[in-house]
């Protein structure tokens, strides 16, 4: 992550964006590696990684 801020909200709304316009089940779950990382690792994603 090369970025030094990331917008979460964003990353949130664009998430379930994707998961709400999908009409399979590949484009619903696609983003959900990313919904982990700003679960579990919040920290990380709000300083770009330098923790």
């Amino acid at each position: 992550m090369k970025e030094v801020y990331w917008d979460t909200d964003l990353l949130n709304d664009l998430s379930q964006t994707m998961a709400d316009a999908s009409i399979c089940g590949l484009g619903q779950a696609a983003s959900n590696p990313l919904k982990s990382v700003l679960k579990y690792f919040p920290n990380e994603v709000k300083d770009g990684g330098k923790t």
